[in-house]
């Protein structure tokens, strides 16, 4: 029954990505191993056991989507707060629409209202020379992907994205930004953000590079919020603010306008 096998491939608990690295003969083994440990086991009532086992598998990737887009709303309120200090302090810059592929810088728009959904990257000057500030790019020294990324260079550089790969050691400050707002895994984003934090600093000093980092977090509870400020006041990490606190955002905004 042709009609069925994507459905009895998700109660197998492959996923659409899973799938794509799989051809067909893989596909109907996979479907006779649920089959046999599964839904022969259950006898009679094999059908709820398809049907518990689908909806299993598709919760799962409902949740890992709601997740993407609870960290891209995140992103999102940053960029907001960002385009927010430009505007109010009338500094000049141009974006990077990541919505198309050409990449091309944008001058600054009359109404920059949803700008915050699409952009990839900004470009702007400051008393201390070019700045571009991109998202969620791997880096060549650290070879992981970071979120926030304020590189030292002209836009020319920029190189569709790809600057972070080819001259990594013209980044200023690097940060992990953690949209998550269930109080319950506050602790948790901490700790992966705060392990990130660590391997970039140990990655670039090993290069004989400097760099900043900074943490921005939309949950922080008491005890990870100690754990930050006594990072803060020893110099491990640069800067930091609560996403949902609207004045250590800006500050943070206007920290990294400035640097």
């Amino acid at each position: 029954m042709p009609s069925i096998r994507p459905f009895m491939l998700t109660a197998a608990g492959l996923s659409e990505k899973s799938l794509q690295h799989l051809n067909s003969e893989d596909h109907t083994l996979v479907i006779k191993e649920l089959i046999d440990k599964f839904l022969k086991p259950a006898g009679p009532a094999y059908i709820d056991e398809t049907i518990y086992r689908f909806l299993l598998t598709k919760g799962d990737a409902v949740g890992g989507t709601m997740r993407n887009r609870i960290g891209a709303m995140g992103q999102e309120k940053f960029v907001r707060c960002i385009l927010s200090c430009l505007n109010v302090r009338g500094i000049a810059y141009e974006w990077v629409d990541g919505s198309n592929s050409t990449f091309k810088w944008l001058a600054k728009r009359s109404d920059d209202a949803g700008v915050e959904k699409t952009l990839k990257a900004l470009y702007w000057t400051n008393e201390h020379g070019t700045r571009v500030l991109a998202f969620n790019m791997t880096n060549a020294i650290v070879k992981k992907n970071i979120d926030i990324c304020l590189y030292n260079t002209d836009k020319a550089d920029y190189e569709q994205g790809k600057i972070a790969k080819s001259h990594p050691e013209k980044a200023i400050m690097l940060g992990e930004l953690k949209g998550g707002i269930d109080p319950a895994g506050a602790d948790e984003h901490w700790k992966t953000a705060n392990t990130a934090l660590e391997r970039i600093r140990t990655s670039y000093a090993a290069n004989g590079l400097c760099i900043q980092t900074s943490f921005v977090g939309a949950a922080i509870e008491r005890a990870m919020a100690g754990e930050i400020y006594s990072q803060l006041i020893n110099g491990t990490m640069t800067n930091g603010a609560n996403l949902t606190n609207i004045n250590q955002l800006v500050e943070y905004c206007n920290w990294l306008l400035d640097i």
